[in-house]
């Protein structure tokens, strides 16, 4: 695919949890990405979670020629053609609202605009994927901060939560919902290192008939190959799960993230809450590998002609690569 039709579709990637730099933004800017959904708070609370949008409202004004904060689709598009990329905020957890259900038009009123129930473990709202006791959506708190995302047009992040509180939520929220960065279970099997955060079929056939998207992600702890994976295997399970759940289903969400040390691992995987990770950490070994085929999200441009090669058409790359997003962000975020 050459540069002109690469710059028709906006390239949307909904998830990316790299520590912010302008170097980050740089390559965001040489991959043709108009649009990334950043996380702002894991296990962080509502105090800490406000420095981080200060840092991040520094980053804008110091690197306003690259980046800017989006709200809106409308902002999405006017940010794109003025030549820079969309930043849209997200929590990976709802650690950050301290279960005071009045924090979320709070967040929202600061931008932020997509919410993971939780992140993998069991809290006050939902059942986390790590859980082997699945209790899905809380009846009380769950379902009330659900209306609540629902009424200020926050978007619903199922990635990280249980097959339970996937489809209950799915089927309680008034507004679609996403998966914004895993991969098919019945494509990648088992056997993969994070074997817990892969979607059923299920999940992804209920996501996608309530109007919802999943983001395939490129990160080698769920993929069927791991780093060998090729470019070519991951061009092959976006098609399947195209014929899986239809193209306008099915989007991109690397989860890439660089540029951070074994304690922000440690962080992510145990928080505050315990001493070790229930998922081992090989304190020995890189933080995170990624395939050779995409070391950043500069590799977007060759991810489009493999695609292309794949024989997806025009109309079908403009979808996955980010109109499908932009479809469902219009829906939430703008109640279109």
């Amino acid at each position: 695919m050459n540069t002109v039709e690469q710059q028709d579709a906006i390239v949307v990637d909904c998830l990316q949890y790299s520590k912010p730099t302008r170097e980050r933004f740089l390559e965001w800017k040489n991959g043709d990405v108009g649009c990334v959904h950043v996380t702002l708070s894991v296990w962080e609370t509502a105090r800490e979670t406000l420095s981080v949008i200060g840092r991040w409202n520094d980053l804008f004004a110091e690197n306003s020629d690259l980046v800017a904060l989006a709200r809106t689709t409308a902002d999405i598009h006017e940010i794109v053609r003025s030549g820079r990329t969309a930043v849209i905020f997200g929590f990976q957890n709802t650690t950050a609202f301290d279960d005071d259900i009045r924090l979320v038009k709070v967040f929202s009123d600061l931008g932020v605009r997509i919410a993971q129930l939780t992140y993998n473990t069991q809290n006050s709202i939902a059942a986390g994927c790590w859980e082997d006791d699945d209790s899905g959506l809380s009846t009380h708190v769950g379902r009330q901060f659900v209306r609540e995302f629902n009424e200020v047009g926050m978007l619903i992040d199922l990635s990280h939560c249980s097959e339970k509180t996937s489809l209950q939520t799915i089927d309680f929220s008034s507004d679609p919902v996403a998966v914004t960065h895993a991969n098919p279970l019945e494509f990648v099997g088992r056997d993969v290192e994070l074997n817990r955060r892969p979607k059923s079929s299920e999940v992804l056939r209920a996501l996608a008939a309530r109007g919802g998207v999943v983001g395939l992600s490129p990160y080698v702890r769920m993929l069927k190959n791991g780093l060998k994976t090729t470019e070519r295997e991951f061009v092959e399970m976006i098609s399947w799960t195209v014929d899986l759940v239809g193209v306008d289903h099915v989007a991109i969400g690397t989860d890439f993230y660089t540029g951070y040390g074994v304690e922000a691992v440690k962080w992510w995987r145990m928080g505050r809450w315990g001493r070790e990770s229930p998922v081992p950490i090989d304190e020995q070994a890189p933080v995170v590998e990624w395939p050779a085929w995409f070391q950043s999200p500069t590799a977007f441009p060759s991810l489009i002609v493999a695609m292309q090669q794949a024989g997806f058409s025009r109309t079908e790359l403009d979808k996955i690569l980010g109109g499908n997003w932009l479809r469902l962000f219009a829906e939430v975020f703008d109640g279109e």
